[in-house]
């Protein structure tokens, strides 16, 4: 009935029903570490959603991940109206100059590393039925739907490339780099702000009524299973809901490093 309430007014206003998002979000800097060098974007009625985990000393990773947040999400604003293909030029050209941003800062800072990971979502109302998502690093985007938990993004880190590469042997050293607790699994292979020009993994992604949508740094996926995440996003009611139950979680089982989370549901709406 409330559907076709909405879909009546949709025709008595002349606005369509097309899908977007409802989102909540959190970061914070974990129980170990002194700061929180993460940032985000909620904006689900932009159709932008990111996360940023920044590396580096002193200020870097905070501003570095601070500074990409604010130029992509501003890239993405400066193009409102166009078609996703349209968009998604003006996002990259700004990756790139924050690229150059930070590494500049770096320089005439003294800073050895300063950067910061990437994953973002981008969905336009008029083409309501997918989305642009691309990300750099080890921040990840999951998307759970129907019972299942897929993994949108792959991980940049010197230990999945090589666990990757290694995957058909059965030898000890492939086991090992694999493991969670070997430190080479969180060496990254990619950030913005680290290499001359930042390489992103762009993915169209198909966008259902319905559909539960998590972006979140590492210090949220190195602390919960994906069963444990894939439970929670079950029975969560709201993107509220979810991303405190998340948060819950990640506490409980330490929360050894800063965490973000942004969740977005989607749902039907007007435009």
């Amino acid at each position: 009935m409330f559907d076709f309430l909405q879909d009546l007014w949709g025709r008595l206003t002349g606005r369509r029903r097309r899908l977007g998002f409802s989102a909540a979000a959190t970061t914070d800097r974990g129980l170990v570490r002194d700061d929180n060098q993460d940032s985000f974007v909620c904006a689900p009625e932009e159709g932008f959603l990111c996360v940023a985990d920044g590396m580096g000393g002193g200020e870097g990773g905070a501003l570095a991940s601070q500074w990409t947040c604010t130029a992509l999400q501003e890239a993405w604003m400066s193009t409102k109206g166009r078609p996703l293909e349209a968009r998604e030029p003006q996002v990259l050209e700004a990756l790139q100059s924050v690229n150059g941003r930070i590494r500049a800062y770096a320089k005439s800072n003294g800073f050895k590393v300063m950067g910061t990971t990437a994953a973002a979502i981008l969905h336009e109302c008029v083409d309501g039925f997918r989305a642009r998502i691309f990300h750099v690093g080890d921040s990840r985007i999951y998307r759970y739907r129907l019972g299942r938990l897929d993994v949108l993004t792959r991980d940049h880190t010197v230990g999945n490339e090589l666990g990757s590469a290694m995957s058909a042997s059965s030898s000890a050293q492939a086991k090992s780099l694999q493991a969670r607790s070997n430190p080479l699994t969180h060496i990254l292979t990619r950030a913005v702000g680290t290499e001359l020009r930042a390489r992103p993994d762009w993915k169209t992604v198909d966008v259902q009524k319905g559909d539960r949508f998590m972006l979140c740094s590492d210090g949220v996926h190195d602390m919960l299973s994906d069963a444990e995440i894939a439970e929670i996003l079950k029975e969560s009611s709201s993107p509220r809901v979810a991303v405190a139950h998340i948060e819950a979680a990640v506490r409980k089982a330490g929360a050894g490093d800063n965490y973000t989370i942004v969740c977005g549901y989607v749902v039907t709406q007007h435009c």
